[in-house]
């Protein structure tokens, strides 16, 4: 996204240790730098002192400089992994008197991926599921690019090169395991002879017992006699030892033919209810008008089960709008209206794509949540989120259910979260128009617009008391224009009045009318409250020209303005302001009144005004309006 936050940083250390913001590489320098880095990095956004730092790296041969070697790396690193322009009290390597700390919060690193689908695939392991734990275990032993921290210097890199290795192992036997319970003993022994073999297995006791119950398990029991024997004589002579209990007894079964302990059944997973989510948030309060909308929303839906036969594909409605409009509250009030035609559940997910403090979720992390919400444990789930649609796609298969999908970012954030069950119904919110989603996967358009007179007076009167709204009717409706009809500028206007009962309608229009809307609505003048904090999202989403021309518009002084007006504003040539008024009307921050004219909201406008004020020097502000005038 243009202007928006730096992309993450990324770190892998299972293997030559590499860095990445985005898609970029990043040169870390030499191997001392990259050790200092690795035991910042790894100490999990601890703090870690001086002293700490030079005997993880150096160990016993200090160099001669003492703690005056640090910094030299530690400003590097700096340079190399911060923005540029970025303050030492923002750098991703904070410091103090004695001490350094690597902040880890929005870094992503692979060892966390490898712990994460480890513990997934040892609870798959635990339920039964052995074909699913094998696929999983070879998905976590795969993130292994090699020796980890390969060629890096130091007691810490090394102590953590052991550390990973061990747990490479450990899922590597729990995986040859697996293959070897499943009875596929051609797929464990490949994997005991291929490219992650190692000198260090001839001398693994564990590995050779299973791959002795391999070879017996394809018939090859000469084979896994000799293994056995090379095996204890390679103990013997180098080591001056015999072999441990574990392989004295499958040589023992081995000579015994004892099928029942070196080929045990795999174990019978139990088996599984079926989960039926109910997951709709609390009908928005105060809930009014929308008629026709929700007349619409009706419309789509698929005929009664007992006629269920007449479906053909899933039901896709896309709510589109500006901030503050109401999407979600008309979404999840319909949903509630109709939750009795969906018995198989109703799931919802929150896709952040508009949200001021969190990036949108990513499809695997949304259909984490949508699986789970169908009953899936987190050892069931697939890492990969091409594999969880699929499997989202089965678990629906034959079902009625109704999707929610809050807040989405754009269409390609959506298309990975669909069911194909032609009984499922899939309701998407978003500021943005989605049109893709229309164009290619069939959603049926339904932009919001203001609230009509009589439904914003409900929506008053349902947070105020009727007999409040109906003792100053006039100040009721200049409070309505004034807020141009917009129901999240309703609702907070409603939360101020309802908030101090002796704050008359009649003060907070000449409040509104004499000053700045905005502040007028923002209780003791917070400007993250919901108005400004929803205003914000939608413009910060912008490329920046679009964010530009939004904010000059905001000087604009009449009601309407056409491409012409834009591209005087920005002194472009008038095709591309046509694509910059394009994109604002999509991201629902302005309107089309006519074919090529659009206006603001009235909200929206002075919202656009401070940003200009904020954004745009004095002398810019002024040439834009030159330009208008010419």
């Amino acid at each position: 996204m243009d202007g928006g936050s730096p992309e993450p940083l990324r770190f892998e250390v299972l293997g030559p240790l590499r860095a990445r913001r985005g898609a970029a590489p990043l040169e870390l320098g030499p191997a001392k730098r990259q050790a200092v880095l690795t035991a910042l990095l790894l100490s999990q956004g601890a703090v870690v002192s001086h002293e700490r730092l030079l005997d993880a790296v150096w160990g016993s041969e200090l160099p001669a400089s003492g703690v005056g070697v640090l910094p030299t790396h530690v400003n590097s690193l700096r340079r190399t992994l911060d923005p540029e322009g970025t303050p030492p009290a923002k750098s991703v390597i904070r410091s103090g008197k004695g001490w350094y700390r690597f902040v880890v919060d929005d870094v992503r690193i692979d060892t966390a991926e490898l712990e994460e689908r480890g513990r997934a695939a040892l609870r798959t392991v635990a339920s039964g599921d052995l074909a699913a734990a094998a696929g999983q275990l070879a998905a976590a032993v795969g993130l292994f690019r090699g020796e980890p921290l390969a060629n890096l210097p130091g007691p810490f890199a090394r102590a953590e090169r052991q550390r990973l290795e061990e747990h490479r192992r450990t899922l590597r036997l729990e995986r040859l395991k697996c293959l070897v319970l499943l009875g596929r003993f051609g797929d464990a022994l490949d994997e005991l002879g291929g490219p992650s073999a190692s000198v260090a297995d001839l001398y693994d006791e564990s590995l050779t017992a299973l791959r002795i119950r391999a070879l017996y398990g394809r018939g090859r029991q000469a084979e896994a006699l000799t293994a056995y024997e090379e095996v204890r004589i390679r103990l013997r002579d180098e080591l001056g030892a015999d072999p441990g209990e574990e392989l004295r007894r499958v040589h023992e079964a081995l000579l015994h033919q004892d099928d029942a302990f070196l080929l045990p059944p795999p174990p019978t997973p139990a088996p599984r209810e079926v989960a039926v989510p109910a997951e709709l948030p609390h009908d928005a309060p105060g809930f009014a008008g929308r008629t026709d909308e929700l007349a619409r929303l009706h419309a789509l839906l698929t005929p009664e089960p007992e006629h269920e036969g007449s479906a053909n594909t899933v039901v896709i409605s896309a709510i589109g709008g500006a901030a503050g409009i109401g999407k979600t509250a008309l979404a999840v009030h319909w949903a509630h209206r109709v939750r009795d035609r969906f018995p198989d559940g109703q799931l919802y997910v929150n896709l952040h794509g508009f949200d001021h403090d969190r990036r949108p979720l990513e499809p695997r992390e949304a259909l984490e949540l949508l699986l789970t919400g169908l009953g899936l444990a987190a050892s069931e789930i697939p890492p990969d989120h091409e594999a969880q649609a699929r499997v989202f796609r089965t678990l629906l298969a034959g079902r009625r259910v109704l999707v929610i999908l809050d807040n989405a970012a754009s269409a390609d954030q959506v298309r990975p979260l669909l069911p194909a069950a032609p009984n499922c119904c899939v309701l998407v919110t978003s500021r943005n128009r989605l049109g893709g989603l229309v164009a290619l996967d069939g959603a049926h358009p339904l932009p919001l617009d203001l609230l009509q007179p009589d439904a914003a007076r409900a929506l008053l009167s349902r947070t105020l008391g009727a007999h409040r709204v109906d003792e100053d009717k006039p100040a009721v409706d200049e409070l309505i224009r004034l807020c141009g009809s917009l129901p999240l500028a309703l609702r907070v206007a409603a939360a101020r009045l309802a908030g101090d009962p002796a704050l008359r309608t009649a003060d907070l229009v000449a409040e509104m009318a004499e000053g700045n809307r905005l502040d007028a609505l923002e209780p003791d003048g917070d400007v993250g409250s919901p108005l400004r904090t929803a205003f914000s999202v939608s413009y910060g989403a912008l490329a920046p020209g679009e964010r530009r021309l939004f904010r000059l518009l905001g000087l604009f002084p009449g009601a309407d303005f056409t491409a012409e007006v834009a591209a005087a504003f920005l002194d472009t040539p008038l095709s591309r302001a046509r694509r910059l008024l394009g994109a604002l009307a999509a991201a629902h921050l302005i309107e089309p009144v006519t074919a090529g004219r659009y206006r603001f909201h009235d909200l929206l406008r002075e919202y656009a005004g401070e940003r200009a004020l904020a954004e745009e020097a004095a002398a810019e502000r002024e040439a834009a309006l030159e330009r208008l005038l010419l």
